[in-house]
């Protein structure tokens, strides 16, 4: 799937220390109270109840490895991130909805979140059609199905 208003982040990625904002230091506590280190979190102990009270379930992600392990898709992704990009892309590879230079940033960092089993943080700056906003976006990991590492995050657009 190709969306009319392709998206990238220019300059990509910079790394964060930790997280910024209010809300991704709000999630990334929720998400440490889940499991006892080094323990990650499952995917059934994420509660949508919990992220609404928490004032971000519109900016949540999650994210699948593909089957071949070359690609991700998003299982789960707010309403705020679909409406910035102007597209669903639930279940759509990175490399169908993102430019492949895009593409190929963000499958490197989810597969080295995924192989550190570290949180990663990161800000940018987004570029979507007449949007142009930066943001400050979280990639931490969970266990999917069985033992395999999925990644959970959100991208919080900040204004202007």
């Amino acid at each position: 799937m190709s969306t009319d208003k392709p998206f990238f982040l220019a300059p990509y990625f910079e790394p964060l220390e930790g997280p910024q904002s209010e809300g991704a230091q709000a999630l990334f506590a929720y998400w440490r109270g889940l499991a006892e280190p080094p323990a990650l979190p499952r995917r059934g102990q994420i509660e949508m109840q919990a992220l609404t009270e928490l004032g971000c379930v519109d900016s949540i992600f999650i994210l699948e490895p593909s089957e071949d392990g070359d690609d991700w898709r998003y299982r789960l992704l707010g309403t705020r991130i679909v409406s910035i990009y102007g597209a669903e892309v639930t279940n759509v590879p990175f490399r169908q909805h993102m430019t492949p230079d895009e593409a190929e940033a963000a499958i490197r960092l989810s597969n080295q979140v995924r192989d550190s089993r570290e949180p990663l943080f990161l800000k940018a700056r987004f570029v979507s059609g007449d949007h142009m906003v930066p943001i400050e976006t979280m990639s931490l990991p969970i266990l999917g199905r069985g033992d395999e590492v999925w990644l959970f995050g959100a991208t919080f657009f900040k204004p202007r």
